[in-house]
Parts: C-alpha cells; sequence; structure tokens
C-alpha cells in the first residue's frame, strides 16, 4: 500500500529521474543500515544485531521524497469523544505514514535502524548534500524505454536556427523584399 501511493513520485519527477533516483539511493541504502547497525553493534554490547531483509530502506527513502513533495490536500477530525474537543486532526497522508510507521516498527531494532538511516538518505539526496554525483547522473535513456535521440540536448537549436533562416530568406523573397529591390532599382 505504501509503495502504490509512492508511484506519485514518480509521475512527478518522470520515470528516468525516478529510475536515477531508485539506483542512486538503492545503492546508499544497502551500504549504509549495516554500517550504522555494525557500529550500534559494538557500542550496545551485542544486543542490536538483526537487520531485517526487504525494501524497508528504499520505501523510506521515497517516503522521505513523498513528504517533501507531496502537499495535503485535506484535512479531517477523528472524534476520539463524544465531545468534539477530543479530535484528532488527520490528513489524506496519515494513511500513508500510518504505513509507514508500522514497518520502521515491525522488527526492532533493525527495522528502526534501516527506516531512520534512509529517511536521511532520502532528505540528503533532497538537499544536495553529499557527493554531487547523487544528483546529477541519470540511468541511460534506453533504460527507462525511452528514444535516445543522437545530438538531441541541441536540436532545440537546430530549430531555432532553422526558424530563424525561413523568416530571413521569407523577408528577402517575400513582399517586403521586393519592394525593397524595386525601390533600389528606382533609385539608380
Amino acid at each position: 500500500m505504501t509503495l502504490y501511493n509512492m508511484r506519485i513520485i514518480e509521475r512527478l519527477w518522470g520515470s528516468r529521474k525516478f529510475a536515477s533516483f531508485l539506483t542512486t539511493t538503492l545503492l546508499l541504502t544497502l551500504l549504509l543500515p549495516p554500517i550504522v547497525l555494525a557500529i550500534l553493534h559494538s557500542t550496545t554490547f551485542s544486543t542490536l544485531n538483526i537487520l531485517p531483509a526487504g525494501p524497508t530502506p528504499l520505501i523510506f527513502a521515497l517516503l522521505a521524497q513523498y513528504h517533501a513533495t507531496i502537499p495535503t490536500v485535506y484535512k479531517y477530525p477523528l472524534l476520539l469523544s463524544s465531545s468534539s474537543k477530543d479530535a484528532l486532526t488527520l490528513n489524506d497522508k496519515s494513511l500513508v505514514y500510518l504505513l509507514a510507521t508500522q514497518l520502521a516498527l515491525s522488527s526492532l531494532p533493525g527495522s528502526l535502524i534501516g527506516a531512520a538511516t534512509s529517511w536521511f538518505v532520502g532528505i540528503a539526496w533532497r538537499r544536495d548534500l553529499g557527493p554531487e554525483i547523487r544528483t546529477t547522473w541519470r540511468v541511460p535513456t534506453w533504460v527507462t524505454g525511452g528514444k535516445q535521440e543522437r545530438g538531441g540536448e541541441f536540436e532545440h537549436f537546430r530549430r531555432r536556427l532553422e526558424g530563424e533562416s525561413r523568416d530571413t530568406a521569407s523577408v528577402i523573397h517575400g513582399s517586403e523584399g521586393e519592394n525593397w529591390q524595386q525601390n533600389l532599382s528606382g533609385i539608380s
């Protein structure tokens, strides 16, 4: 359910940027939680030694993007008792956060370590912290199913130059150009 709600990030960014985000954060979330667990394992006298398998780190890196990008659309009160004073205000993103909290607390303390580390990886990616390659590198176009055009990054310049040359040609050879040439022949 949480992954289903994260699909809006791909729609917002596009497939190529989304795949680039998944690739770079996957590498970081595969490395950082075990490193943090190893540090905590040695400082807590071997009580922390479990890191659950699964996509928990990747989901929390995506959740950080969801939190920063997607605005709250509506809010609604949840009455806790018969008086309206005891109301808890929820929003449309509350269910996503509730499910993510359940995932983070499902296999304590390892799942919480993976979730917290990945949340910070997602925030760091969002704020351009760390190596620049994380935010500037993109997967090749063919990975996401797009067509890779040769010289596509200069295509708009070519179109602009062709448009300017057509405009110039129409001025020279068009009705204005003929009048100008007739005026010149009348002067000489």
